[in-house]
């Protein structure tokens, strides 16, 4: 069922008719751009009670910023110390370390400001990496957690650990490795039961 609205037009000689989903559709618009404005008045304030709460930080400054739980290697450090390298027009701060620029740009609540100067803004290199490489790198944890599988010995390069020329993480050690051990254990006098 179609209903319309009937409204006199002064300049015209007639009545306006508008049909109830234009009428419908113009309520929408006016809908909307309400909820468009109260969502940027709500941005607005969100961020003036941010800024009131977190001071801006001066480039040079060494801030302190955290390293997600699933970025983070099982040594690598919780925190990744940063110096401020640059602050754009819209308040994110492009953080470096010794190791280079961090890829990203940060928020102000993403990091806090370290208490001691530990890294100048000149010693950072131009070069880019990510926070994970970053934790790693300042770690000095260059340490990769494979685990080949192999069924007796690492033998040839389709092992993952002789591959990346890694000592072996599971059971299994190369067949050389394997005899040195051998030979410790009956030079001290141990029996030793080996079962291939």
């Amino acid at each position: 069922m179609l209903f319309v609205e009937i409204s006199e037009d002064s300049e015209d000689f007639g009545l306006k008719v508008t049909c109830n989903l234009c009428v419908r559709k113009s309520r929408i618009n006016i809908e909307r751009e309400g909820v468009k404005s109260g969502q940027e008045q709500q941005a607005q304030k969100m961020v003036s009670l941010s800024n009131s709460r977190l001071s801006a930080v001066d480039i040079g400054t060494n801030v302190v910023v955290r390293v997600p739980d699933l970025d983070r290697g099982r040594l690598a450090p919780r925190n990744v110390l940063a110096v401020v390298a640059d602050v754009n027009s819209s308040g994110l701060y492009l953080l470096g370390t010794k190791e280079g620029l961090l890829e990203r740009l940060y928020a102000r609540n993403e990091f806090t400001t370290a208490d001691n100067n530990f890294i100048d803004a000149h010693d950072v290199p131009s070069g880019s990496l990510s926070l994970r490489s970053a934790s790693m790198i300042t770690s000095g944890n260059k340490q990769e957690f494979i685990s080949c599988h192999c069924k007796r010995y690492c033998i040839d390069k389709k092992c993952k650990c002789l591959s990346k020329n890694m000592r072996c993480s599971c059971v299994n050690l190369t067949a050389p490795a394997k005899i040195n051990e051998l030979r410790q254990c009956s030079s001290l006098g141990l029996r030793y039961v080996y079962f291939l």
